[in-house]
């Protein structure tokens, strides 16, 4: 009887295929999603290795593909300790990179600006200190 033989499927995108990239809010969290799509290898197909998602700030590479596709926003931090406590909530930022923020302003993706935006409306409106 013949040794059965493993099929192994590519990890690595081909040629023709294309790489998405989106940030959402979930429960006032920000997630990201990334994936593949290919019409014409298997790394394109739901089963293989070409998905991944979390919380939180999106690693350099998936950001770098929203911004490319989306844009940024210049997002002005000078407006006191709700906007520090976002933008350290959202991004995660060290107090260095925030003190930079503040001083320079922040290019938020899309998604990273409304979900500050809605956390300081939501603390300033519910006349609350944000959390943290």
């Amino acid at each position: 009887m013949p040794e059965p033989t493993m099929m192994s499927l590519p990890c690595e995108p081909c040629r023709r295929c294309v790489f998405h990239a989106w940030q959402l809010i979930d429960r006032d969290e920000l997630c990201w999603r990334a994936e593949w799509e290919c019409d014409s290898c298997a790394f394109g197909a739901p089963d293989t290795c070409n998905r991944d998602e979390g919380q939180g700030p999106a690693p350099g590479h998936v950001r770098a593909a929203v911004v490319a596709a989306e844009g940024t926003v210049l997002v002005d931090l000078r407006g006191g300790v709700p906007a520090l406590r976002a933008v350290r909530k959202v991004l995660g930022l060290t107090l260095a990179e925030l003190h930079a923020a503040v001083r320079d302003g922040y290019r938020a993706t899309p998604v990273e600006a409304e979900l500050m935006t809605r956390l300081i409306t939501g603390w300033t409106a519910a006349g609350t200190a944000a959390p943290g």
